[in-house]
């Protein structure tokens, strides 16, 4: 096998709702857990994606404590943002994997911040190895046959990309639905979808204690279901989010595509990896969604400088690992 994925699953119990819909990994294991069999001997290289820095460093260094004891030479570690991150929230994640032989990146923008970020470091502190990959957590390609044409036909669909601490200011989200209702109510000939980028907890509502019979939902604004956000991106006239990363699948789809600028361009919104896309705008410049239709498209430099230019991620990754300078054991 190739490559094997050890981990948690999507959706586990019937607790969760997830964007994707329920998946399994190979191997049900906690990452200490994974120590204890012998499935890390002989391996290429190691990815430890783990959100927090304890559990990456205790993880981390008890593998190579281990290969030390057992007078073997560890496998390079290597890491890297779930996201295609820019700017502070890049770098805050970055810093926190410095513990991996080498960190991925998706696209040259990002290698070009990690270089800045390491330019006046001293000498005695470790320069991380790093490595553009592409979007590797994002699909390149919509499957065999979902993605339809491109939309100006009469029925319409505008999938709307939420998330879930985005916009984290006060009321941000209700704005948000205010003009998604305005939106559905200007243009009847369009079907809205409210679509989740993230999993969540099954009851759990969007907006904090959001209740529907509260809001006068036009029938043409609706919330989509969990495992449905592939489909809806690869059949949609249009996409529309504040900052999340599944846009980038929009956009390399050719899906018209609209950053919501209401929220500023910052890291609090995560919005900062979006500056020079081309395609964000407020809310107030649209009052009929066909105008979405009109609005420029991406900046394909932008674009590609974020990762979509990269088809060989795999293959970079592995011959950076093959030429990766190790941490000490």
């Amino acid at each position: 096998m190739d490559c094997l994925t050890v981990g948690p699953g999507i959706s586990l119990n019937n607790t969760t709702n997830s964007c994707l819909g329920p998946s399994q990994a190979d191997l049900d294991l906690t990452p200490l857990q994974l120590l204890g069999t012998p499935l890390l001997d002989g391996v290429r290289g190691i990815g430890v994606f783990l959100k927090s820095e304890e559990q990456l460093n205790r993880f981390t260094s008890t593998y190579r404590a281990i290969c030390r004891q057992q007078g073997r030479r560890p496998a390079p570690l290597f890491s890297g943002p779930l996201s295609a991150e820019a700017g502070d929230l890049l770098i805050a994640d970055l810093s926190k994997r410095l513990c991996c032989d080498l960190l991925m990146v998706p696209g040259e923008r990002q290698c070009a911040e990690a270089a800045a970020m390491t330019f006046n470091w001293p000498e005695n502190v470790r320069r991380p190895a790093i490595v553009a990959a592409g979007l590797w957590f994002l699909p390149e390609r919509p499957p065999l046959g979902s993605l339809q044409p491109d939309g100006h036909g009469e029925d319409k669909i505008a999938v709307v990309l939420v998330q879930g601490n985005t916009p984290n200011q006060v009321g941000g989200k209700a704005q948000i639905l205010r003009q998604l209702i305005s939106w559905a109510q200007n243009s009847p000939q369009w079907t809205i979808v409210i679509t989740r980028d993230h999993s969540w907890s099954k009851g759990q509502p969007w907006i904090k204690g959001f209740k529907k019979q509260d809001w006068a939902l036009p029938p043409n604004l609706l919330f989509s279901e969990p495992g449905q956000i592939l489909e809806l991106i690869a059949s949609c006239s249009a996409c529309i989010t504040v900052s999340s990363a599944w846009i980038f699948t929009a956009m390399a789809w050719g899906r018209p595509s609209m950053v919501m600028g209401d929220f500023g361009m910052h890291t609090q919104a995560s919005t900062a990896a979006f500056f020079g896309c081309g395609c964000m705008h407020r809310m107030t410049e649209i009052d009929h969604l066909d105008e979405l239709l009109e609005l420029p498209g991406v900046n394909q430099t932008w674009l590609d400088s974020m990762g979509i230019a990269i088809h060989n991620g795999a293959d970079r990754l592995l011959k950076a690992l093959d030429q990766v300078e190790m941490v000490s054991a």
